[in-house]
């Protein structure tokens, strides 16, 4: 789709951004500037955010901005009780680069959420209005990325299951969530575009690998 062609000045902040996260990943992987990068985890996923909120091109009606804040208030709120129970995805418990916690929940893990619905839902967003592409395509997407991040967010203070171990229980109700996310977006014909987000999106993934390769 034409909207989705990036121009130079696109070009100029993917590098930009990529140079961000390559330099983020090495810092990670040095013992002397991890605690200092670590830190500075609300702060990427805001700015990453304020990127794509510059970039939206999405209809604007009330419904959206209610299923956004929606979006952000559910998962906070499954996040609060999986951490409290340990019954929803399993016993783990958040640890300090997410900020400010309610009741050791990160106030901010709502807005990871909508962060990446909106995202791959944005990605999948030029390839049709069909059930499989909408939900499907964008719910494994999610999956994928959470499969990568659980491996590094012990690494940078995320997050951490007991025992050490990522139980398969968090994978599965973690798609399931996702997917549920997007059943309602397709059900409300929301639609989410924007042309920088597939870039960001695959920026986070690959920043995620090169912490595993190093």
């Amino acid at each position: 789709m034409k909207e989705y062609r990036l121009k130079w000045i696109d070009w100029v902040v993917v590098v930009l951004v990529m140079a961000f996260y390559t330099y983020g990943a090495f810092s990670l992987a040095r013992e002397e500037t991890r605690e200092l990068y670590t830190s500075l985890t609300p702060l990427v996923l805001l700015s990453s955010l304020f990127i794509l909120c510059i970039y939206d091109r999405s209809p604007k009606h009330i419904k959206a901005l209610i299923y956004i804040l929606s979006v952000v208030t559910v998962s906070f709120c499954v996040e609060l009780l999986g951490v409290a129970t340990g019954v929803i995805f399993g016993e783990y418990g958040y640890g300090t680069s997410l900020g400010p916690k309610i009741a050791g929940t990160p106030l901010l893990i709502g807005i990871n959420w909508i962060f990446l619905v909106y995202a791959t839902a944005a990605i999948q967003a030029p390839l049709g209005r069909g059930i499989i592409t909408t939900i499907v395509i964008s719910t494994l997407l999610m999956l994928g990325y959470d499969v990568i991040m659980e491996q590094v967010a012990p690494m940078m203070q995320m997050w951490s299951w007991e025992g050490g171990s990522i139980p398969l229980q968090n994978y599965l109700v973690w798609g399931a969530l996702a997917g549920l996310f997007h059943t309602v977006k397709y059900w409300l014909r929301i639609d989410f575009r924007n042309r920088i987000a597939p870039f960001i999106f695959l920026i986070q993934i690959l920043f995620f690998s090169i912490i595993l390769a190093l």
